[in-house]
């Protein structure tokens, strides 16, 4: 009864959590049609917006309305949520890496880490790392990889290599936010591993 509290519980906030693809797909049709530098600017005025409400939050303790409040992680009750995290983490690899590579690597972030999580909820049984499981672990880099076939199908060294990347980083993410970790650590190899190919080619 417990687990499938928690697996509710879970479901619920991935389903909020998804809401980084809205994110992601609006700095895209901002991108086409006020280019690169407006939709950074865009995405720049969301995260002020963002941080002036957990000032609210935190320095006033006000209460998020709608029970968001309830969706937050013990260690975000007094601390910024991960959609500040997930927002800075857009700006810089937007900025940074080539949009097919930032883009997937927030598939990882969105998609890989809710599926490893709910798998690791419902079938995680034995423990990976910490209170990671191996199935929350092979579920996440699934998805990552099937994300990489979808989005760079004619790089597979560069979508395998940024698949695992992103599912280790996630594992081995506790104190920091993996909603900034999983996306700059990812797209960082995927990038370096073009750049390298280009110099090589």
């Amino acid at each position: 009864m417990a687990n499938q509290t928690r697996l509710r519980r879970e479901v619920f906030r991935k389903m909020f959590h998804a809401l980084g693809l809205v994110i992601v797909l609006g700095y895209s049709f901002l991108r086409v049609y006020i280019g690169q530098r407006g939709a950074l600017l865009a995405l720049t005025g969301l995260l002020i917006a963002l941080l002036e409400v957990e000032y609210v939050r935190l320095e006033h303790q006000f209460k998020l309305p709608g029970g968001v409040d309830r969706l937050l992680r013990s260690h975000e009750k007094d601390r910024v949520t991960g959609t500040i995290w997930l927002v800075a983490a857009c700006i810089i690899s937007f900025s940074v890496f080539d949009y097919p590579i930032a883009f997937l690597s927030f598939f990882f972030v969105i998609f890989g880490d809710m599926f490893a999580s709910l798998v690791g909820v419902r079938f995680g049984t034995k423990k990976m790392f910490r209170k990671k499981s191996w199935a929350g672990f092979l579920a996440g880099l699934t998805i990552n990889v099937l994300s990489g076939v979808f989005i760079l199908p004619a790089q597979p060294l560069v979508y395998l290599s940024m698949a695992l990347t992103a599912s280790v980083v996630e594992l081995l993410t506790s104190k920091l936010d993996d909603n900034f970790t999983v996306p700059l650590f990812a797209g960082f190899v995927g990038q370096a591993l073009v750049s390298l190919a280009w110099l090589l080619g």
